[in-house]
């Protein structure tokens, strides 16, 4: 009996241990989980404090560099193009070329003691009298010197990507339109069940504008020819991004372009490839060219979205940017190709986009910067 007494007390301090062990362990993982949860927490005390010191500057530096700015922002009553329709030929296309600024440079500004750089991009005088964007009028002319190195001319017959009616052999267009000129007048002739759909006109030099000239004199008369002819060195044809539309059969004969069903269809659709339809029967007063339905000038895809939404022919568009928006309150537009911000600028050192953007000239005052959000 005293034998078995002393096995149970044996087995019974070795159950005891074995608790004991346990116990020991679990309290051991409990202070360890402790320690790390007060680590945890401390580091994040520490990480708040300066997040909020950080936001703090970052307030204080949105706050100093708005103070510079007194111009207020009027909203149009459409801030954003519809996409719908066919795709842009050009995606990637708001103003033709990525601006080439002749300079940057990095600024110091003081905020909360401390210094703050700030990139800068520089524009110059003749940055103003090229792009998509320049407005060529009876009161604006075309600049032939400052747009000779940019303008790159290409043979529509010879560049385009299918065969479409040309009227002349020797006709061109500015190379960065040519894609997109050739997308719409396939998607127009897919549309409306034809394949007819061609150009009649496109670039024009200012000797090519005054045989026109003299010949509409010559034809139907002065009066006549001060309504739907531009003055030389005055026409969008100098540019390379206008052309007029036509009608060619199969037979060589030409139809109207004004009244066939394929001209409803440009009015409506060419801003999807960055085209306006450029002289409006609405906008006459503001053109001072009368109504033509053949006549398209190229001004990149958001622009063309927003005048074509807002009904505003080029000279209303630029009036706009100009006094509603800055670096500061930019105009937002989504189209087909993505959303852009806009804004009009007299400046001639601005704060560096972020991202990708592009420049043009509005041929008089200023500049107008189109950026890929």
């Amino acid at each position: 009996m005293s034998e078995m007494n002393s096995r149970e007390r044996r087995r019974r301090k070795k159950k005891q241990r074995k608790i004991a062990i346990t116990v020991m362990g679990i309290l051991i993982v409990l202070l360890a989980a402790a320690a790390f949860y007060v680590t945890l927490q401390a580091k994040k005390n520490q990480g708040g404090d300066e997040s909020s010191v950080s936001r703090e500057a970052s307030s204080e530096s949105l706050a100093s560099s708005s103070s510079g700015s007194n111009q207020t922002s009027s909203q149009s009553p459409v801030s954003s193009a519809g996409s719908s329709g066919s795709s842009a030929a050009s995606a990637g296309s708001a103003t033709g070329s990525a601006a080439s600024p002749a300079a940057s440079s990095v600024s110091d500004s003081a905020v909360s003691g401390t210094s703050v750089q700030t990139e800068t991009v520089s524009l110059t005088e003749d940055e103003k009298y090229t792009g998509d964007l320049i407005l060529i009028n009876a009161d604006q002319a075309y600049d032939f010197e400052r747009n000779a190195s940019s303008i790159d001319l290409k043979n529509i017959r010879e560049s385009q990507s299918f065969s479409y009616p040309v009227g002349k052999e020797e006709f061109q267009v500015a190379g960065r339109v040519l894609s997109s000129l050739d997308a719409m007048i396939a998607a127009c002739d897919q549309a409306m069940g034809t394949s007819y759909t061609g150009i009649s006109s496109a670039y024009r030099t200012k000797e090519y504008q005054q045989q026109v000239w003299d010949d509409a004199v010559k034809t139907y008369g002065e009066s006549y020819a001060e309504k739907y002819v531009a003055v030389p060195g005055f026409s969008e044809h100098h540019t390379g991004l206008a052309v007029d539309l036509g009608i060619f059969y199969d037979d060589g004969s030409e139809g109207s372009f004004s009244e066939s069903d394929n001209a409803v269809w440009m009015k409506d659709n060419s801003w999807h490839y960055g085209f306006i339809r450029r002289y409006a029967e609405d906008k006459q007063a503001i053109t001072k060219i009368s109504n033509e339905a053949w006549h398209f000038r190229y001004v990149g895809v958001p622009h063309a979205a927003y005048m074509y939404a807002n009904n505003l022919c080029l000279e209303e568009y630029l009036d706009y940017l100009k006094n509603n928006t800055s670096q500061d309150a930019p105009l937002s537009v989504t189209c087909d190709t993505g959303t852009f911000s806009i804004f009009y600028t007299a400046d001639k050192t601005i704060r560096k986009p972020e991202g990708v953007y592009e420049l043009s000239g509005d041929n008089s005052s200023g500049y107008i910067v189109t950026i890929a959000v």
